[in-house]
């Protein structure tokens, strides 16, 4: 599932929000297995899991998805937040103690 990485990636920080919920929500979603609605459309058509069609039909999701993202960055240069540990760092905050 892309919920644990995605909650990594906001922690770590250093990526631009805009990039990571592209990624998140688009990519995540390509294949039927990314997402729940992914999972609870192909109970109803167990047809929609077979790797061959989703090659012949698909094909075209992920093109899309690759010309976009780089049409993306194109349009909306890559602006990542800076690093929290960074952050604190400069700003002299320390960590609470556990």
């Amino acid at each position: 599932d892309n919920i644990p990485l995605t909650a990594l990636a906001l922690k770590q920080g250093g990526y631009d929000w805009g990039f990571l919920a592209y990624t998140v929500g688009f990519g995540g979603s390509m294949v039927w297995f990314g997402s729940s609605s992914g999972v609870a459309l192909t109970n109803l058509y167990p047809e929609g899991r077979s790797v061959w069609q989703w090659i012949r039909h698909g094909w075209l999701i992920p093109v899309a998805y690759v010309i976009s993202f780089f049409f993306m960055l194109a349009v909306w240069p890559w602006h990542p937040d800076e690093p929290h540990k960074e952050r604190k760092l400069r700003t002299g905050i320390s960590e609470p103690a556990h």
